[in-house]
C-alpha cells in the first residue's frame, strides 16, 4: 500500500538527503554522548537533529516518523535538562530507534508501508526514561509564552516597532540591524498567526522560522528557537529579520507556507542604536499590511517559498547526482585521449614536414587545449573527491556494538577524517575496513582481565587513521592487542595443506604472517559469528588490489597488529609507464614502479629453476612478460635487457621488457564485460595513435611469483 505523502518528488528527494544527514549526526553523537561526560552543546545537537526530523517528517505527512521522533525528543529533553542520566541501556534504545527510523525512511523510498510496530520501541523509551530518572533540582519556571502581541501599555515596544510588538531589542541586536542596513539589507518586522492544532504548533512555528532563515538573518523572534524546541509556543510567531528581498516577496513567501491564518509585515527602517540619543526611525515606517493568508495553494509544503527566495542569493553549494559526475569523468577521459593524440600528430608534422604558420597556430591552440583539459580534469576529480569522514563515521557504532557483544572495553580513535578520496574508492574500501575492524575487536584485542594480567590497560585501543602520502592515501588500522603469532600461522598453513613444512620453515616471520591472506587459513581456536572461519582476509586483499591498492601487515606478539592500506587517489585516470613487448605496448601503473634498470644477460642467475638477479645484495625474481602474454618461452638472446622493478605490499618483482616507451597519463577502460578476466591484465587504455595498450595487473604477477 502506498504512503500517499503530500510532497513533490523534488521535495521528497531533498527530505531523504537531509534525513540521511540527520541519521548520521545522531549515530555519531549518540556514541560520543555515551563516552563523554555531560556536554550541553552535544545534547543540543542531538536534540536539534531529532527535532528537525520530527518537523520535516510531519511536514511531508509521514506521521509514524514524526511520532517516533517526538517520543525520542521527549526523552532527549529530559536528558539535556539532566532530569535523567545517560546510560548504555538508554543509548541502546536510541540506536534501536535510529534503526526504526531507517526502516521508516525506506518506506518513502519504496512507497510502501512496512510492518514495523512502533508501540514497543516507544514503550521502551518511556520505561527507560522512568528507570534512569535522576534527582532534579527545581528550576525557576520559565515565563509562559502566549504568542499574543503585547498591549500598547506594556512598555515592551522595540525602537521602530509597532506599538503592539512584544519584541525587545538589546543594544547588540540594534547594532546588528544598523550594520545590516548599511550593507543594503532591509529590516522587516513580521507577525504570523497560525491556524493549526495545538500539537502541531511547534512544528509549524519551527518550519516557518527556518523558511525565513533562508531569505535573511533572523535577529530576534518570539518564541525563540530554544523555546520552540521546548514546545513553549502558541499560535503566533513574531520576528525581526534582515533581508535583501522585496516586501512583496516576503509576503509571497508567507502565503506559500501552510496553515497561516493571517500575518503582518512592516518595513520599519533603522533605529539609531549607538548615539546615546533616544531611538528614532530614520525612514518613515511603511504601512502595516494585515492580510488573510492565501487560501489557494496553502497545501504547498514549507520551504517552497524559501527556496524561491534563496535563489535570489548566491548559492555556495549544490547537490549533484553522482551519475552526472561519472558521466563528466568519462568525457574528460575521452578528452585526455584526444589531447595525447593531438600532440602525437603535431610531433609527426614537425618531423615529416616544415611547420608553416598554420601549423604553428595549430600547435599553440593544441597547447592551450591541453592546459584547459588538464585543469578540467583536476576540477572534475576534485568534485568526485569526498572526505573519508563519510565512511569512517559509520564505524564508531559498529565498534561499540561489537565490543559490548564480546564483553570487551575498547577505546576507538579516528584521525584524518578530513582526508579526501575518490567516491568510487570509498565505495569499494568500505567492506574491507569493516572486516579488519571486526577482526581487531573480536580476536585482536584481549578480554579486560587478560589485558590486566599481562600488565596492560584493561581498555584496549583501536586506531583508524587516514593520511596523504605522496600521490596515495594511506589508511591504517592499529590495535594494541595480542598480535599475530607467525609460528601459529605457519602451523595452521601446514595443517590446512596451504604450505609444506619445508616451505613454512623457509618463510620469514613477516612472510609467515602474510599467509593469513590465503583462503581457508585461520589461527582462531574458537569460531564466532564475527570471525574465525578462515574466510574474509583473502577477500579483503582481493578487493583492495582490485582498486590498485595494496595491504601490508606489521605485527608484534603481545604488542599489537597494524594493517596499512595504500590506495590511489582515483581509479579513472592514472599515470603509467609504457613498455613494448614485441609489436605490442603495455602500460604498468606508475604507482607500482620502483625503478627501471638495464642489465647484462650474464647477470641472470637461477634459484630453484627460476630466473633472478641480485640488486643491492638481494635476489629479485624475474618475470618475462613476453612469456606471460605471448606464451613464448624462449629466452631473449640480446645481451642487454630492460627490467622494470615493481613493488606491491613489500614484495618486489622484476618485469623483463623489450624497451621503455615513456611515461603517460592513461584512461582506464575495463575489459571484463567484453573478454572476461585475463590473467595478468587489469584493463586497457587507448593511446594517442589510436591503438589499444593493455594495463599490466602487477598484483596478479606478484602472486604468480609467490606461488
Amino acid at each position: 500500500m502506498g504512503l500517499n505523502l503530500d510532497a513533490s518528488p523534488e521535495e521528497m528527494k531533498i527530505f531523504l538527503e537531509e534525513a540521511e544527514e540527520h541519521f548520521q549526526t545522531l549515530e555519531e553523537d549518540l556514541v560520543r554522548m555515551e563516552k563523554e561526560e555531560f556536554n550541553e552543546d552535544l545534547m543540543q545537537e542531538i536534540f536539534r537533529a531529532s527535532h528537525t526530523l520530527k518537523g520535516s517528517s510531519a511536514t511531508i505527512g509521514h506521521n509514524r516518523m514524526a511520532q517516533l521522533t517526538h517520543a525520542m525528543e521527549n526523552v532527549l529533553d529530559k536528558l539535556r535538562k539532566r532530569q535523567i542520566e545517560i546510560t548504555s541501556h538508554l543509548v541502546d534504545i536510541f540506536f534501536e530507534c535510529l534503526d526504526c527510523l531507517r526502516v521508516l525512511r525506506d518506506e518513502i523510498i519504496n512507497d510502501e508501508e512496512s510492518d514495523l510496530d512502533l508501540q514497543d520501541i516507544v514503550a521502551k523509551l518511556s520505561i527507560a526514561a522512568e528507570l534512569d530518572a535522576a534527582p532534579v533540582q527545581k528550576e525557576a519556571a520559565a515565563p509562559p509564552v502566549t504568542g499574543e502581541p503585547a498591549s500598547e501599555q506594556n512598555g515592551g515596544t522595540g525602537p521602530g516597532l509597532p506599538a503592539g510588538s512584544s519584541l525587545e531589542l538589546s543594544w547588540e541586536e540594534k547594532d546588528a540591524v544598523q550594520h545590516g542596513a548599511e550593507e543594503g539589507a532591509v529590516p522587516y518586522w513580521v507577525r504570523i498567526k497560525f491556524n493549526v492544532e495545538p500539537e502541531m504548533a511547534a512544528v509549524r512555528t519551527f518550519v516557518t522560522l527556518m523558511a525565513f532563515g533562508e531569505i535573511g538573518d533572523v535577529i530576534k523572534s518570539k518564541p525563540t528557537a530554544e523555546e520552540i524546541e521546548q514546545e513553549k509556543v502558541s499560535d503566533c510567531l513574531e520576528m525581526l529579520i534582515l533581508s535583501r528581498a522585496e516586501e512583496e516577496s516576503v509576503k509571497k513567501l508567507i502565503q506559500e507556507l501552510p496553515d497561516i491564518d493571517k500575518f503582518d509585515v512592516l518595513n520599519y527602517g533603522v533605529p539609531e542604536s549607538s548615539s546615546g540619543q533616544p531611538d528614532n526611525i530614520k525612514e518613515a515606517a511603511k504601512k502595516v499590511v494585515t492580510e488573510p493568508a492565501a487560501k489557494e495553494g496553502n497545501s504547498e509544503k514549507a520551504g517552497n517559498g524559501a527556496k524561491k527566495m534563496a535563489a535570489k542569493k548566491t548559492n555556495r553549494t549544490v547537490r549533484v547526482d553522482v551519475e552526472l559526475l561519472d558521466g563528466l569523468m568519462n568525457l574528460v577521459g575521452e578528452l585526455v585521449i584526444d589531447r595525447t593524440r593531438l600532440f602525437q600528430i603535431l610531433n609527426m608534422m614537425e618531423t615529416e614536414q616544415e611547420m608553416d604558420d598554420m601549423s604553428q597556430d595549430l600547435g599553440r591552440t593544441s597547447i592551450h587545449i591541453a592546459r584547459v583539459t588538464t585543469q578540467l580534469q583536476e576540477q572534475i576529480m576534485k568534485a568526485r573527491m569526498l572526505p573519508v569522514e563519510n565512511l569512517f563515521n559509520k564505524f564508531p557504532r559498529m565498534v561499540r556494538d561489537l565490543s559490548q557483544k564480546a564483553g570487551k572495553e575498547v577505546d576507538f580513535i579516528m584521525t584524518g577524517q578530513e582526508t579526501e578520496l575518490d567516491r568510487s574508492i570509498i565505495e569499494e574500501i568500505g567492506d574491507p575496513l569493516i572486516h579488519l575492524l571486526r577482526n581487531a575487536v573480536d580476536h585482536g584485542l584481549e578480554m579486560p582481565e587478560e589485558r590486566e594480567a599481562g600488565g596492560k590497560n584493561r581498555i584496549g585501543q583501536l586506531k583508524l587513521q587516514a593520511a596523504h602520502e605522496e600521490n596515495h592515501i594511506i589508511i591504517t588500522i592499529k590495535d594494541d592487542g595480542k598480535g599475530i603469532d607467525p609460528e601459529a600461522v605457519r602451523q595452521s598453513g601446514i595443517k590446512k595443506g596451504l604450505v609444506s613444512e619445508e616451505q613454512a620453515r623457509r618463510l620469514t616471520d613477516k612472510e609467515a604472517i602474510s599467509l593469513i591472506f590465503m583462503s581457508g587459513l585461520s589461527t582462531v581456536k574458537k569460531v564466532t559469528d564475527v570471525s574465525g572461519r578462515g574466510v574474509g582476509m583473502d577477500v579483503v586483499r582481493n578487493n583492495i588490489e582490485k582498486i590498485n591498492g595494496a595491504i601490508e601487515i606489521n605485527s608484534i606478539v603481545g604488542k599489537g597488529t597494524e594493517f596499512k592500506i595504500k590506495l590511489p587517489l582515483t581509479l579513472a585516470i592514472i599515470r603509467a609507464l609504457l613498455v613494448s613487448i614485441g609489436e605490442a605496448v603495455y602500460a604498468i601503473p606508475l604507482s607500482t614502479v620502483t625503478e627501471t634498470i638495464r642489465i647484462q644477460r650474464k647477470q641472470i642467475e637461477y634459484v630453484n629453476n627460476h630466473e633472478v638477479i641480485v640488486v643491492r645484495g638481494k635476489a629479485l625474481p624475474l618475470i618475462r612478460l613476453k612469456a606471460v602474454f605471448s606464451g613464448c618461452s624462449s629466452e631473449d638472446e640480446r645481451e642487454k635487457l630492460f627490467i622494470v622493478v615493481v613493488n606491491l605490499a613489500g614484495q618486489q618483482v622484476g618485469l623483463v621488457v623489450d624497451s621503455l616507451v615513456g611515461e603517460q597519463e592513461i584512461v582506464i577502460k575495463s575489459l571484463g564485460k567484453y573478454v572476461g578476466d585475463v590473467q595478468g591484465i587489469s584493463g586497457a587504455t587507448i593511446l594517442g595513435d589510436g591503438n589499444v595498450a593493455l594495463i599490466v595487473d602487477v598484483s596478479n604477477l606478484i602472486k604468480k611469483v609467490a606461488s
